[in-house]
C-alpha cells in the first residue's frame, strides 16, 4: 500500500519537475524573443494559457516547438 502511494507521488513530482523545465525554457525563449523580464515573460504564459483554456504546460511547449522548427531550417 505504501509503496503504491510512493510511487504515485513520485510520479507527480516527476510531472511537475518536467513542467517546469519546459516552462522554464519558453520563458526563456521569450524573454529572448521579445525581450521580455523573466516575470514579464511569465506573465505572457499565464495570460495566453488563460486565453487559450491550455494549461501552461501546453503553451510552453507549443513556444518550445516553434523555437525547435525555427532551427531546423
Amino acid at each position: 500500500m505504501e509503496r503504491a502511494r510512493l510511487e504515485g507521488e513520485n510520479a507527480h513530482l516527476l510531472d511537475r519537475l518536467e513542467t517546469r523545465k519546459v516552462v522554464e525554457r519558453a520563458k526563456g525563449i521569450l524573454q529572448r524573443d521579445m525581450q521580455l523580464s523573466e516575470e514579464d515573460a511569465y506573465l505572457t504564459l499565464q495570460r495566453e494559457s488563460r486565453q487559450r483554456r491550455k494549461s501552461m504546460r501546453e503553451v510552453a511547449e507549443a513556444i518550445v516547438l516553434s523555437e525547435d522548427l525555427k532551427k531546423k531550417r
